[in-house]
């Protein structure tokens, strides 16, 4: 019989899942939880777990933030963007151990869309999925008795969000011909229902309006959202002005970059100059050095420094709200700059508990802010078309969310309110 456990479901960050089948057993995501949030990390005896493998979602801290932490008997599987998003980021921390583990290829598998794999009994496929993180994953994990649906994070307002619900349908569900028996959804935006559903393809046009009317911007916003960085680089490119970033942050873009056009190549659909210009196409990014000088070519007659280009053609610049980035924005004071923060707004709110004092300070000290950021997560809606597509036929488990009861007030079908189970 197929045993699933759900520690830490009622809480966003370090939500873990535990399935085992009459011979496998597999974890899905091993992170933390969010900083100032209630709540533990889980304390997980790796001894007397006898864990066979730990499958990652995606490369969010609150998912695999603990990774470290794994015996390294047991293999973990990870997407290639992933692995390459978290080596980057243990490379400039200079976390040797994190390095050693993500290098390591006899432990680390990497996962593909839509191709399965086994742990023993339990069959896996990975199917991609919308999110804030851009190498996210959905688990269909069959057992011999049981066929489980973990959604991980997902939403279906980004540039790849728009058939999820079709996908579900066609690939996983198989036009009817596959049942799911339970399933495991994520509901972070069942405590955010007043959150206004701002899609990546809105913001886009309000950033390329934004950019005819100020030509010099600091872009505030996570250095491994790929959609948001994707948005303000189509927007600035249509205003033809480039963006700049520390090396760190333009070595992951390049890795995002790179998986677009792969995924362009694989489904055969490249521009007919083979070229990529999707919305990842991130050509124009270039690291901030604005000493450093330009030799003359093209429409330069002289030689010219990043500086000077910069303040001729207008720049959007990604910086991070930390002390030493002050240092950017006063360089270009006397242009009047403005800041656009593009993080979640519950960082800046007293009376959140996720309430960030350093980041609040920072941007008090910018003068001109502005504020635009669409959410990594699933509107309600979306969750219960999910619900009502996967129907599974037997449990389904709210995971992820701080507000798990709201789900029975979904616009899901009767029958499927009597299958919600809670931790």
């Amino acid at each position: 019989m197929t045993d699933i456990k759900v520690y830490n479901g009622n809480q966003i960050g370090g939500c873990i899942t535990v399935i085992t089948s009459s011979e496998g057993k597999v974890m899905i995501d091993f992170g933390s939880n969010l900083p100032g949030a209630e709540g533990a990390d889980l304390a997980f005896d790796w001894e007397a777990g006898n864990i066979d493998a730990v499958l990652f979602t995606h490369y969010h801290g609150d998912h695999i933030g603990r990774f470290k932490e794994i015996p390294p008997s047991i293999p973990v599987y990870m997407g290639r963007v992933t692995r390459q998003v978290m080596t980057t980021i243990a490379k400039y921390t200079k976390d040797t151990e994190a390095l050693q583990i993500l290098q390591d290829d006899r432990r680390v598998h990497e996962v593909r869309a839509a191709e399965s794999f086994a742990v023993k009994d339990i069959r896996i496929t990975p199917y991609l999925v919308d999110h804030s993180a851009y190498d996210a994953y959905m688990y269909l994990l069959e057992t011999p008795d049981k066929t489980i649906l973990h959604t991980g994070d997902f939403r279906g307002h980004g540039y790849r969000g728009k058939n999820l619900v079709e996908m579900i349908k066609g690939y996983i569900r198989r036009r009817g011909k596959r049942k799911v028996d339970v399933l495991l959804i994520e509901g972070t935006m069942l405590s955010r229902l007043t959150e206004k559903a701002y899609s990546e393809a809105d913001m886009l046009k309000d950033c390329t309006r934004l950019f005819r009317e100020h030509k010099y911007v600091f872009l505030i916003c996570s250095s491994t959202n790929a959609d948001t960085l994707a948005t303000f680089y189509q927007a600035a490119r249509r205003n033809r002005i480039k963006m700049f970033a520390h090396p760190y942050v333009c070595e992951q873009i390049g890795h995002f970059r790179e998986a677009a056009e792969y995924w362009e190549s694989a489904n055969k659909s490249r521009e007919a100059d083979g070229g990529y210009h999707g919305p990842y196409d991130f050509k124009y990014v270039y690291p901030y050095a604005p000493a450093k000088v330009i030799p003359a070519y093209g429409d330069l007659q002289k030689d010219i420094t990043q500086e000077e280009i910069m303040r001729r053609d207008g720049f959007c610049i990604v910086i991070k709200a930390d002390g030493p980035y002050k240092k950017w924005i006063e360089r270009f004071r006397d242009l009047d700059p403005i800041v656009v923060y593009s993080m979640w707004e519950g960082y800046l709110n007293p009376e959140h508990k996720a309430y960030n004092e350093k980041y609040k300070a920072f941007l008090d000290s910018c003068g001109h802010v502005q504020y635009m950021h669409t959410s990594g997560h699933a509107t309600a809606e979306l969750i219960a078309e999910v619900i009502n597509a996967v129907e599974p036929q037997e449990s389904i488990y709210p995971i992820h969310t701080e507000n798990a009861k709201e789900l029975e007030h979904l616009n899901i079908k009767e029958e499927l309110r009597g299958k919600i189970r809670y931790e």
